[in-house]
């Protein structure tokens, strides 16, 4: 059984409170698991407190979504992990966050309105927790057009992905560099969330300019053949080795999870991750860094 530094709940996009995600660890036999909801921090102390009693660690964290077209990374993930989720400039920036999100939705949910859907700002509104986020919008398409679209993903590569129709380009660019002295002041260690998504050659770069900007470690565990797009087994085994490598070369911290959002995606909570040893040496690094 791995540890699991990477999982999601209903305070962005997963299925799953905070609450129900640690009775998740627990029955399957994890020791520790890391909440990273995109840009939110919400549901770390409920995990936090709910999980005091019980035989299991919660890691807080977050995942900040990125941009940086210069570069032509038009979406680039970085983990925070380790983070003091009650940090003035955390919380502040998930705050401002949350209002560009909203800002974003609207204007999708507008251009579908557009497009002929029976849809509004407030139904969806109403289905989120905290970081409003575009499968919010696609369950709700889901759930009242059964017969145009089969999942999630399937409102995502006919309306919602980039140069689709109701696709909005998000106005409040954050770039890595922000992300990781965002990080970086909450205390917390900042790594590239599954840098494998793009080809070797584009991967290699990408790492180099997150290490360059002050990044301290890369996800090289997770499954790539179970993600959206998805891969062969053998090539997402593939991508985490040429990581690993690249990792060991350079020095790099190391981390992995399942990126897990419930049923959405086809893996389970622990699936993937790191062993229990190196999660040790993690938490021995994060002890120093502190000293």
């Amino acid at each position: 059984m791995k540890i699991d530094l990477h999982s999601h709940t209903n305070a962005s996009d997963g299925e799953f409170s905070a609450e129900e995600l640690v009775d998740i660890a627990v029955r399957s036999g994890l020791k520790a698991i890391a909440i990273t909801d995109h840009d939110s921090v919400n549901s770390c102390e409920k995990a936090v407190e709910y999980a005091k009693d019980k035989d299991i660690e919660i890691i807080p964290g977050i995942e900040i979504s990125c941009i940086e077209e210069e570069k032509s990374f038009d979406e680039v993930h970085v983990l925070g992990l380790f983070v003091d989720f009650n940090n003035p400039t955390l919380v502040e920036f998930c705050k401002s966050r949350k209002e560009s999100r909203i800002r974003q939705k609207k204007r999708i949910i507008g251009r579908l309105q557009q497009l002929g859907f029976d849809i509004t700002f407030e139904e969806v509104a109403r289905t989120v927790e905290d970081s409003f986020a575009r499968p919010h919008i696609a369950a709700v398409l889901l759930k009242k057009y059964p017969e145009e679209f089969d999942s999630v993903w399937d409102v995502f590569d006919k309306y919602l992905e980039k140069g689709k129709p109701a696709y909005v380009k998000p106005k409040n660019k954050i770039s890595i560099k922000t992300a990781i002295d965002v990080i970086k002041k909450a205390n917390g260690v900042a790594f590239l969330a599954h840098p494998a998504t793009y080809n070797d050659e584009d991967t290699a770069e990408l790492i180099d300019f997150f290490v360059n900007l002050g990044g301290e470690g890369i996800e090289t565990a997770y499954p790539y053949d179970k993600n959206r797009v998805g891969v062969p087994k053998e090539e997402s085994d593939r991508k985490n080795q040429f990581l690993k490598k690249i990792a060991n070369n350079k020095g790099l911290l190391e981390t992995g999870g399942t990126d897990f959002h419930g049923s959405i995606r086809k893996v389970s909570l622990g699936e993937t991750g790191i062993s229990f040893e190196d999660f040790q040496k993690l938490k021995q690094y994060i002890k120093e860094k502190k000293k």
